[in-house]
């Protein structure tokens, strides 16, 4: 914990303001006590740990703060309260909210809303989050949760990159304005906030996505929104999905177990075509493909398939071929539908004989696809 009162009264927040000797003289004249249970608390000062206070001994403090925080926990938060104090804003640092009982890593109040700030840098049940997340709104504060760079994403400055996102850090990606996602993270260490935004979806847990580094000394309140990319950020993007979609198709003979039994495999077989040669319309990230855990080539393939199978064209589909569809695969149902429905509005579009295999071998969708949907992404906002 970061925050005490002296035996006065007075609030003390240990920030860099303080020095080492300072405060390692300050302990041996004054007395500190927790805000909450008023017990007394031991001043650390020490060489590795970043300065903070701790409760004497076990402590019986119902709303204690949180014991055993990590260096890097501890720093962040600090960092954070500096960021908002120099942009002259009300912020607390961990404040206890007694109407829910819970005390976020900050409070700041900007433009008379309140906004609970979160530092997240260990993984822990999402049931919490959603506790915590329903407190918050019982109290009509949307909090944003910021949580601790991933090793494989501070490792690099690439503006572009193809990472498994977990499914713990996958719940805090959040939507700004509406449109643009965006998982934010933060390293105390190096200072910089990493942006993930802009994600494509490739398989399973893995999105292609743009990377942003941003310095605290550089970021604005409220936290700055990613721009839309540039033709080169597009090209990157597209060339990851192409790159994955290509790894996929040539692995999928030589590593199935299930052979021909497979369904992918199968239906490929049954048009007479080798995975590898699919037309460049199969495979293509039209919105909300992430509904799939599958790569887009093998659901929009197998949804080929079935369109020939009742001999229907794309735009001769309705609700109950979609739902027979999607009987198939794991996820949520209405969002599958959503995807059914934009990939073979793609196909109408484009006016796409799905009975001829051999035709749109080459073809730039993906690209198009990219560029059409980020820009109308960014021109909505």
């Amino acid at each position: 914990m970061l925050t005490a009162r002296t035996t006065g009264g007075e609030l003390v927040i240990l920030t860099k303001q303080y020095s080492l000797e300072h405060l390692r003289k300050w302990r041996e004249d004054e007395t500190f006590y927790c805000p909450q249970c008023k017990e007394k608390l031991i001043l650390k000062v020490g060489d590795v740990m970043i300065p903070h206070f701790a409760h004497r001994q076990q402590t019986n403090c119902r709303d204690s703060f949180s014991e055993g925080e990590s260096p890097t926990h501890l720093l962040g938060k600090t960092q954070l309260y500096e960021l908002f104090s120099r942009h002259a804003l009300n912020v607390n640092l961990e404040p206890f909210l007694v109407d829910v009982r819970q005390r976020p890593d900050l409070l700041v109040t900007w433009q008379d809303t309140a906004v609970p700030i979160e530092f997240q840098c260990s993984v822990i049940p999402l049931s919490l989050v959603q506790q915590r997340n329903a407190g918050y709104h019982m109290l009509n504060m949307l909090p944003i949760w910021i949580v601790l760079t991933p090793q494989t994403i501070h490792a690099t400055s690439a503006a572009t990159l193809s990472i498994r996102i977990s499914q713990f850090h996958h719940f805090f990606i959040r939507q700004i304005n509406d449109r643009i996602t965006i998982l934010l993270t933060y390293h105390p260490l190096s200072e910089q906030f990493h942006y993930l935004s802009h994600m494509i979806h490739l398989h399973g847990s893995t999105y292609a996505v743009r990377h942003l580094i941003l310095r605290i000394d550089k970021q604005t309140v409220p936290f700055a929104t990613p721009a839309a990319p540039n033709p080169t950020d597009i090209e990157e993007l597209t060339r990851h999905y192409q790159s994955a979609r290509r790894k996929y198709l040539r692995s999928v003979i030589g590593y199935n177990p299930l052979g021909i039994h497979n369904r992918f495999l199968r239906a490929c077989y049954e048009m007479r075509i080798q995975p590898i040669q699919l037309p460049s319309w199969v495979g293509v990230p039209t919105a909300g493909q992430e509904a799939f855990k599958q790569p887009d080539c093998e659901w929009q393939l197998l949804l080929v398939a079935a369109m020939r199978e009742t001999r229907k064209m794309p735009n001769q589909l309705n609700s109950s071929f979609f739902r027979t569809f999607i009987k198939r695969f794991e996820g949520e149902t209405e969002n599958q539908l959503k995807a059914c429905r934009v990939y073979t509005d793609f196909l109408r579009q484009e006016r796409i004989d799905i009975y001829r295999m051999d035709k749109f071998i080459g073809g730039n969708f993906v690209q198009e696809i990219l560029a059409g949907r980020f820009l109308a992404m960014h021109a909505k906002n």
